[in-house]
This record gives C-alpha cells, sequence and structure tokens, in this order.
C-alpha cells in the first residue's frame, strides 16, 4: 500500500465561516442531520486553508449535533461546549422506518481492480492527526455516494452534490467526477478484499447477519490535534436483546499558544440518553425516549475469528469497539 505523505484535500466553495452560520440556522431549526453537513463543509474548508481553530470549531459544533446535546455554547473564543440534554425516563417504540429508506446495497468486492458495492473508507490526515472514516457506496450503475443515510433513489440523490458522482477505472486508474464539478483520479491498489485509492484505505463491507450480533455495549470516538488546540469526542451505545438502547458521550476541546500552553480547554459530558434501536439490513434506527430518530449505515468491522463475535463496527462516523 502507499505510504507516502497525505496532502490536504482539495476544496472549493464558500468559506467556512458561511457553513458555520448555515450549521448553526439548521440546527436552531431541528435539522441536525442537515447542520451535522454544513459543519463537516465548515470542517473541509477550514482545513483548505489550515484554520486549525476553525477546524477545532468546526468539529467541535459537528460531534455536538451528532450526539443530540443542546446547541453548543462558547467556552472561549472558537471553543466549543455542549451541553447534555435530558432523556425522558420512559423510552418510546422505535418508529417504524420509511420503507422508501430500506432499499439494501450491494455488499462491497472488488473484481479486476473494479470496486463495487459498500466499503469502509479510513484515511489518516497528518496535519490533524486524524483518522478519518467514510462509507463509499459503488453502485453497480456506475454512481458512487459518499455516507448514504439510505439508499433509495432519493436518499441518494439527497446527499451533497460533493459527496455524489459517476465512477469509471481505466487500466488501474479510477475516476470519480463528483456533481460538485470536481475530479477525483488516483491509481487503484487492489487486494482480495481491500483496495487502496486517493490515500485511503477501503475494505469492503458485509451486513450483518442478525440483529443479536449488536447486543452488548460498545464505544468509539473520534479527534483531531493541531499546533493551535484540539479536540475529541467519545460516546458510548449499548444494545440489549429487547430492543432497548443505552448510550452517552463526552467531548473535550483545548487551545494552546504559539509556544505551545494551554490557552483554555473545556468539555461536556452526557449519560441517559435511552430508547429503541432496530436493525433493518444495513440500516440501523435509534429513536431516543424524545421521539428524536437517528438513522444511519451500519455495518461490522471486525469479528473475532475463532466465536464470530462482532467485535467492531461503523455507524454514523464512528467506528465502535465492544467493551
Amino acid at each position: 500500500m502507499n505510504t507516502r505523505a497525505v496532502a490536504q484535500p482539495a476544496y472549493s466553495g464558500p468559506p467556512g465561516a458561511v457553513h458555520m452560520k448555515e450549521g448553526q440556522r439548521l440546527q436552531a431549526a431541528g435539522n441536525r442531520a442537515g447542520a451535522a453537513a454544513a459543519y463537516q463543509k465548515a470542517y473541509e474548508a477550514f482545513t483548505s486553508v489550515d484554520d486549525s481553530d476553525g477546524m477545532i470549531a468546526a468539529l467541535a459544533r459537528k460531534k455536538a449535533v451528532e450526539s443530540g446535546a443542546a446547541t453548543p455554547a462558547a467556552a472561549a473564543p472558537r471553543a466549543v461546549a455542549a451541553a447534555p440534554r435530558a432523556a425522558a425516563a420512559v423510552a418510546r417504540p422505535a418508529a417504524a422506518a420509511n420503507a422508501g429508506d430500506l432499499t439494501q446495497p450491494v455488499a462491497g468486492a472488488v473484481n479486476g481492480g473494479r470496486p463495487v458495492g459498500l466499503f469502509f473508507m479510513t484515511r489518516y490526515w497528518i496535519a490533524t492527526r486524524s483518522l478519518e472514516k467514510s462509507t463509499y457506496y459503488f453502485a453497480p450503475n456506475g454512481q458512487v455516494y459518499v455516507d448514504p443515510k439510505g439508499f433509495s433513489a432519493a436518499a441518494l440523490a439527497a446527499l451533497p452534490a460533493s459527496s455524489r458522482g459517476s465512477y469509471s477505472v481505466a487500466g488501474n486508474k479510477l475516476t470519480v467526477r463528483w456533481a460538485s464539478g470536481q475530479t477525483s483520479s488516483s491509481e487503484v491498489e487492489p487486494q482480495a478484499t481491500t483496495f487502496g485509492w486517493d490515500m485511503g484505505i477501503f475494505l469492503a463491507g458485509r451486513p450483518f447477519t442478525s440483529p443479536g450480533q449488536l447486543t452488548g455495549s460498545f464505544e468509539g470516538g473520534n479527534s483531531i490535534s493541531t499546533s493551535s488546540g484540539s479536540a475529541s469526542a467519545v460516546s458510548s451505545l449499548t444494545f440489549r436483546p429487547d430492543g432497548t438502547y443505552t448510550g452517552g458521550g463526552a467531548s473535550s476541546f483545548g487551545g494552546r499558544d504559539a509556544d505551545g500552553a494551554k490557552t483554555y480547554s473545556a468539555g461536556s459530558s452526557s449519560s441517559g440518553n435511552s430508547g429503541r434501536w432496530s436493525l433493518n439490513g444495513w440500516l440501523l434506527t435509534l429513536t431516543d425516549a424524545q421521539g428524536h430518530t437517528n438513522r444511519g449505515v451500519a455495518f461490522p468491522v471486525e469479528k473475532n475469528d475463532k466465536t464470530g463475535q462482532v467485535t467492531r463496527f461503523y455507524f454514523d462516523n464512528v467506528a465502535y469497539k465492544r467493551l
């Protein structure tokens, strides 16, 4: 696999501050998925200009809105702390998923150097000391989608233009022409169930064989670190056989001056989030006690070879490890 240094991702679009403002608007309107997507774009914009403070603030807000915490308040200039959200004592039954969102994708495979199906992608960014994690779906019809929330035609079409496009393989080169007008092209380094492309490692995805594979307790998180600060977020999930779940999370943020001395720090934690969970093919749905639903792609990443037990799984931009 190619181990050369990772370059900053190409970015063409509005400044990070514009995306941050849009994320705040969507968050205030209760559109958590839209807000998270806006904060992700803000992170990409700040990364393109090496604005480490902006990167930390964007990631902090994204993690806060994904965890269901209340609108974060600034703990210091450009540092964000999220307030925990209280959960009702009695869990409600999980809402029935929209049947139009439950179209199932093809499992990942590499055939003749051409990827088809769903893949788990990891890419390490040296600048932020962070591991990017995403789901890529290379559809059989030649379309590619990044981090889909569902696989119906409507759900895939609703993805941002920078997260959907068409792909082709010529020789050993895979080219993606994104709907945003950008093009990504790089050599494919295929193996049996994985391939390398565009500085990322892609692992072929397979669905859970049964919901029972998810029962148990898991923990996962993300972090970034730059010369001017750092941010990290950890979340936990416990799935019970009766269809109920509990979850919690913690986040911390800090800044440093030019000499490396700490200038501020902030953090938050939440616990007691509970509700019902359901797994339908590739889609995991969490419905909390207040009726808020979080649905995303979930699949095993690692299993115990002897017992067959799932030890790691991916869900909503987080890779969780069994405790």
